[in-house]
């Protein structure tokens, strides 16, 4: 008898993963509404600018050794109407929005098999359909090629075809944000709490009223002046009661909840937070790019490689994050330069400057024995740091 048992096909995919709910919330939570709430934008914003800052390189490998060759123009000049970082800003946006991101890949014009251009498209004027295994795909009700659809997902289940949308999975922790945000900027606006009161002794007319009023507000409004009160009258402050303090809580703790969503650092955008201690900046910014960046970058990553060919690949130089402050960056570079890791001209491309020759691409290695740039060393090198042939 054999062990193996022949099974069913598994089902086909779905278009989404999750089902959507209600909003218990009863805010409207849409594109346009989440970006009111400032916690979203900020989020949104920091993922996309943070991710589009970086430089973006091809790579081409050859048995273990990866050589940076020139990358390809349809990630340098996507389009007309769009720049590199506008392209991947807009990913990381429609991902971090909808879970989902399109591309669509013009191939006329191109060359070795890469498209000329890449047009990014909001995901709500694309509509996918399953048909068994298979998607296709209708941008703005015409059909589009599935080859010319590079599409992008964020949190995908096994068998869907869609990823699912932060803003429907999360719509009700955002559409409270946007509930508390509306109630406070209508008591703001039409709340009829006043500021203060000024009690009298006995009835008063309304005509003496609007006249305690007006002085009132025309002697001390704007002004921090001492006042001076007769005849009775007594001000009193409106202090915030209890409930509008649980309403800044309230408002701390959506704040905080939308930054677990994007796995923000609360203290990035803002929010209060319990207080955190790096050892340096570039401690800092290792974790940032670690725990929250890095996700987003290989899913990039991988989707533009897929474009390339083959042992060819596109990655984001992230070395911007591993920065260290100047005096620790000098001695990295003198480090490596002294242990034969990098070459004297390669540490100063990472600085910006221009390299020097002849000798500024040797690899000097300060150890006993070894050749080494200067006096004493190979006659042919010069000082390391010093330019034998300035540039003109």
């Amino acid at each position: 008898m054999s062990l193996f048992v022949k099974r069913a096909m598994p089902a086909p995919l779905r278009n989404t993963g999750f089902l959507v709910g209600n909003n218990w919330s009863g805010e409207n939570v849409t594109e346009e509404t989440a970006l009111e709430v400032a916690a979203v934008l900020s989020c949104v914003s920091l993922l996309a600018d943070s991710v589009a800052a970086l430089p973006l390189r091809a790579v081409s490998q050859t048995g273990e050794r990866n050589t940076r060759i020139e990358t390809p123009s349809f990630l340098t000049d996507p389009a007309e109407t769009v720049t590199q970082y506008e392209l991947i800003h807009m990913v990381v946006s429609s991902l971090a929005l909808h879970g989902n991101a399109y591309l669509w890949l013009d191939y006329a014009g191109g060359t070795g098999g890469l498209p000329s251009q890449i047009v990014p498209l909001h995901p709500d004027n694309v509509n996918v359909t399953i048909v068994g295994n298979s998607r296709t795909y209708t941008v703005a009700g015409s059909d589009i090629d599935a080859n010319q659809i590079l599409h992008l997902r964020w949190f995908t289940p096994p068998q869907a075809a869609k990823g699912i949308s932060p803003l429907h999975q999360q719509r009700n922790t955002i559409g409270s944000a946007l509930a508390v945000e509306r109630h406070v900027s209508q008591w703001y606006g039409e709340g009829g709490t006043p500021s203060s009161v000024l009690e009298v002794d006995g009835d008063i007319t309304v005509e003496a009223a609007k006249v305690l009023q007006a002085t009132w507000e025309t002697q001390h409004r704007r002004r921090r002046r001492p006042a001076v009160l007769s005849g009775g009258v007594k001000w009193k402050p409106i202090s915030a009661s209890a409930a509008d303090m649980e309403l800044n809580a309230s408002r701390e703790y959506a704040v905080a909840e939308i930054a677990r969503i994007f796995r923000i650092p609360a203290h990035m955008i803002g929010a209060k937070s319990a207080s955190q201690t790096y050892t340096n900046n570039e401690q800092a910014g290792l974790n940032f790019l670690t725990f929250t960046l890095l996700p987003w970058l290989r899913r990039i990553e991988a989707a533009f490689s897929d474009l390339m060919p083959t042992a060819q690949r596109v990655e984001f130089d992230t070395s911007a994050f591993l920065r260290a402050d100047t005096i620790n960056r000098y001695r990295a570079h003198q480090l490596g330069i002294t242990s034969g890791f990098i070459t004297p001209n390669e540490a100063r491309q990472v600085e910006g400057m221009e390299p020097y020759f002849p000798g500024g691409d040797a690899f000097v290695m300060a150890l006993p024995g070894a050749p080494m740039a200067g006096p004493g060393g190979n006659p042919d090198l010069p000082p390391v740091g010093v330019d034998a042939d300035p540039p003109e």
